[in-house]
């Protein structure tokens, strides 16, 4: 968890770097050690070493496969194969990228994989050896749910990095896809109140991995949204008929008090703390949606914790489904309603034509973050400035923060800089309409390899979806050769 928001603090704060920054090293070096535990029980579980083994345990030949520690190898290695597919993406496509692509996608579901893996081998071990205890076995079982949280949670992407861009219905039915199954399968598998305390232990943990980031000067995400207060709805739900812990309607009824309290506790949050609060109409419109989701999901958690439960129960998910067939095609129903609802939150983005100079609302900055602007893309090329021309590819989210697109020079210090920078040309043209640099002032920005930059300060205050081309000549010196930066800007909308 450290090493995956330390990540995105990292591309925030300082930039890109080499695939042996330190956050990689946590998130890589972290899986490497799960995923040698889990391939090594697989090893001894084959050798007869895990005498006292439970759960399901598949065959391959001569392998034996306990389903946990199969299903944790497996979602380590997903998260390896992660790594070539976004070297892959990042040089067919540009180094400045969202959250939302394609092989950080397969990272969050490799992760996911792992920790459902690690929750069924936990769930097999209950009463057995180190978790003989009941109390170790549920503080045990509540720990992947964690990371199951955290996964939701980064995966959220600009919305735990910026409240302000929540909207009140696509943001809730991402949630309302992901959480309700959580803690309906928490509160099923583990205990009525397993849920809230799983919510608690994430908020823990964000709060101690913000203050970390906070004492390293990194940018932080939001530790909001508070998982813990709505899951105290279905804790309270499952305390009230804890002989009704296996009705399947019990868990599409916690889904939807679930969604319930989350809407409202956001729409809240947004009025009386953000200061944006969300339209009434938005939010009732998007609302039977999110609740049916809540609903079906909170059936799939139910689902999920039914085979928790059957991983340690004698007669396996047979015993707790009501025979072996039904079981099997519970699992493949859950299984499939899930893909479906991952699939339905593809919205492909409509794009309007190229904005004009006018659109982007230009004014005059006196400060801002060198990371934040469109040509640090270019200042981080390996071919900076040496090549006549340097793509820069850069895809963010509309989200209110004044956008730097204004040309820099740097030196290696600020004598050297003061000494080029009245030689140096600046150009820049937007979708072909000439911006006049002249008006606005040059401002120095030290950047974190310790260059020191100067940057003409002009920032963009409006945008709307639209793909876009800016083209940047640099000139560092009256008759040498111009560097020409073609920079692609897409816009889309939150």
């Amino acid at each position: 968890m450290w090493g995956v928001y330390f990540d995105t603090a990292w591309h925030r704060t300082v930039g890109r770097d080499t695939f042996f920054s330190l956050p990689h090293l946590f998130i890589y070096g972290a899986g490497f050690l799960v995923w040698v535990a889990c391939v090594g029980a697989v090893v001894l579980a084959t050798r007869g070493r895990l005498r006292d083994l439970g759960g399901i345990v598949l065959r391959a030949g001569p392998v034996r496969l306990p389903l946990g520690f199969a299903l944790c190898g497996l979602g380590t290695a997903i998260i390896v194969l992660a790594v070539p597919a976004d070297l892959t993406w990042h040089a067919v496509f540009g180094k400045d990228l969202l959250i939302w692509s394609p092989p950080h996608l397969q990272g969050v579901v490799g992760g996911a994989i792992g920790a459902l893996g690690i929750l069924f081998a936990v769930a097999a071990q209950k009463g057995r050896g180190a978790l003989a205890s009941p109390g170790r076995w549920r503080l045990v079982m509540l720990l992947p749910f964690v990371d199951l949280l955290h996964y939701v949670h980064w995966s959220l992407a600009h919305y735990t990095m910026f409240p302000w861009t929540r909207t009140p219905d696509f943001y809730p039915y991402i949630v309302a896809l992901t959480v309700p199954m959580l803690v309906v399968a928490a509160a099923r598998a583990v205990g009525a109140w397993a849920p809230t305390w799983a919510g608690l232990l994430f908020f823990a943990a964000i709060v101690v991995i913000d203050r970390g980031l906070a004492l390293i000067d990194f940018a932080r995400p939001a530790v909001t949204p508070l998982f813990a207060g709505p899951a105290v709805l279905v804790s309270l739900l499952y305390a009230r008929w804890p002989e009704r812990r296996d009705a399947a309607w019990l868990g599409a009824v916690a889904g939807v008090v679930y969604m319930l309290g989350f809407v409202a506790m956001e729409a809240g949050w947004m009025a009386w703390v953000i200061g944006a609060p969300w339209p009434l109409g938005r939010v009732l419109g998007g609302l039977p949606v999110t609740l049916a989701t809540a609903a079906i999901m909170g059936w799939v958690g139910w689902v999920l914790g039914g085979f928790l439960v059957a991983s340690g129960a004698p007669g396996g998910p047979a015993e707790v489904f009501g025979g072996a067939s039904r079981a099997r095609w519970m699992a493949r129903a859950a299984v499939l309603v899930f893909a479906l609802g991952l699939a339905s939150t593809y919205r492909p983005q409509v794009f309007g034509p190229p904005v004009n100079v006018g659109e982007l609302r230009l004014e005059a900055a006196r400060t801002f973050e060198a990371q934040e602007a469109l040509f640090w893309g270019a200042l981080i090329d390996d071919d900076w400035p040496r090549g006549p021309v340097i793509d820069v590819f850069s895809e963010g989210i509309m989200d209110g923060i004044p956008f730097p697109v204004g040309p820099a020079w740097c030196a290696a210090d600020d004598a050297q800089l003061e000494r080029e920078l009245p030689q140096v040309g600046f150009t820049l043209t937007v979708n072909g309409e000439s911006v006049d640099l002249a008006r606005y002032p040059m401002i120095r920005v030290r950047v974190p390899d310790g260059r020191a930059c100067a940057w003409v300060g002009v920032v963009s205050r409006g945008q709307r979806a639209s793909q876009n081309r800016f083209v940047y000549t640099v000139t560092p010196a009256p008759g040498a050769p111009a560097v020409r930066v073609e920079a692609t800007a897409v816009f889309k909308d939150p």
